[in-house]
């Protein structure tokens, strides 16, 4: 493949996938998951404690004999607050984010969306209890709703609002906030009735929003990345991107990354319940055995020059490079070396994403490898991130050091080939 045809492709493509990535509600979604990810890697946290190190089967009882199961409430109840309303909070830090984007006062905005929210969620009652909502329709797995509703609901408000006849005056002596409030009444009444109605409606044909969403939307989504065919199709789309200079997690990260994390939340209430785990792909599996170093693996490829190039200028880069992608850092590899629009290299990072996934996928299924429930910073250096996301998986760390290695040396034939191209333009040039 030649340069020139890579740059005729990204000619084409790239104003495509800049409209994507800059779509506002998929920025919206990506902000509204960033915001909620210090609770949920916090949550995760507590969670490795109490199934790791707490618990009858945990460190403490096999060190000392005590499994300080008092101790667990404390991960047990912020887990559960953190975990188990994820759909909610993601529809106020979604419709927040969306609300600031239109320039809209963010506070209204927000809480009108998650009221909206809830106008589409079941409640039950009980004689004991009195008024409950199941956290199942509040948790992960509401998450699509509450995408949706968050959505919708700030476009609605905006519509509303941008009629004259529906606001109420006020006059200028008004303190700001006062009037701010005062004027957005009707427009927030609306909106809040149409979801209202759409909720009565849902209920009178026997099935919730949630439920249709769910079954519409979210679980032929959640197939479809837990299919193997389709995560092979999405990721070599998504090292194509790389490969012609787009960033692909800004356009693909925010579908991609909720559904993981839906997954995720599943392994993590699996384990405190002492439950079996089933799901393979979440984001720390993503960075632990398919990103080592940032995408396509980068790790393996700086090893690889510093093991095989003669270049002075590759060799440079790459011990520039070593220490970010020891972080999962990748830019001053992707764009030093160049990585992207680089034609000798398109192909080996497509096959190492997906040799990675396809040892850790199989070391996983076989029980080598423990399934990931850890949400783990995605700077947590590969191997030990491998480590930490699988609750102390030796054979997860091990499977990552193997991926390593294979990685690193199915980059070295491509490395060798680079430098031969410049040793062969250079003979030219002579």
């Amino acid at each position: 493949m030649k340069t020139g045809l890579l740059d005729k492709i990204s000619e084409k493509i790239m104003p495509l996938a800049g409209k994507i990535g800059s779509n506002r509600w998929l920025c919206a979604i990506r902000d509204g998951y960033i915001a909620v990810m210090p609770l949920v890697i916090t949550a995760s946290l507590f969670t490795l404690i109490n199934s790791v190190i707490l618990g009858p089967s945990g460190l403490t009882n096999m060190l000392f004999g005590n499994p300080f199961t008092e101790a667990q409430q404390l991960g047990a109840f912020i887990s559960s607050a953190s975990m188990s309303v994820l759909g909610l909070l993601l529809a106020f830090t979604t419709s927040k984010a969306l609300t600031k984007h239109y320039g809209l006062d963010t506070s209204i905005g927000a809480t009108t969306a998650v009221v909206c929210f809830l106008c589409l969620t079941p409640f039950g009652t009980d004689e004991n209890i009195g008024e409950f909502v199941s956290t199942g329709y509040l948790s992960s797995t509401g998450m699509f709703t509450a995408f949706i509703s968050a959505i919708l609901a700030v476009e609605l408000y905006r519509f509303l609002a941008g009629f004259d006849a529906l606001i109420i005056k006020m006059p200028p002596e008004v303190p700001g906030g006062i009037a701010r409030s005062i004027n957005s009444i009707i427009p927030v009444t609306l909106t809040v009735i149409i979801f209202g109605l759409v909720r009565v409606l849902s209920g009178l044909a026997g099935m919730p929003v949630n439920d249709l969403i769910t079954s519409w939307v979210q679980t032929p989504l959640l197939g479809l990345v837990n299919s193997p065919v389709g995560l092979v199709v999405i990721y070599i789309v998504y090292m194509l991107l790389w490969g012609f200079g787009i960033h692909s997690a800004s356009i693909m990260n925010p579908i991609l990354e909720p559904l993981f994390l839906i997954t995720l939340t599943a392994n993590a209430e699996a384990v405190a319940s002492g439950g079996a785990m089933a799901g393979i792909m979440t984001k720390p599996f993503l960075d632990s055995f398919m990103f080592m170093g940032g995408a396509a693996n980068m790790l393996a490829l700086v090893i690889a020059i510093l093991l095989v190039s003669r270049r002075a200028d590759y060799r440079t880069v790459a011990k520039v490079g070593l220490v970010p992608a020891l972080f999962n850092i990748s830019e001053p590899i992707m764009f030093g070396l160049p990585v992207v629009m680089n034609p000798v290299l398109i192909i080996p990072m497509i096959i190492t994403t997906l040799v990675g996934m396809g040892i850790g996928a199989l070391a996983t299924t076989l029980g080598i490898a423990g399934y990931t429930y850890v949400m783990t910073p995605w700077v947590t250096p590969p191997v030990l991130g491998a480590f930490l996301s699988t609750g102390g998986s030796i054979g997860a760390a091990l499977t990552a050091v193997v991926i390593l290695v294979v990685c690193v040396l199915i980059y070295m034939p491509f490395v060798k080939a680079m430098d031969r191209e410049v040793e062969a333009a250079s003979t030219e040039e002579v």
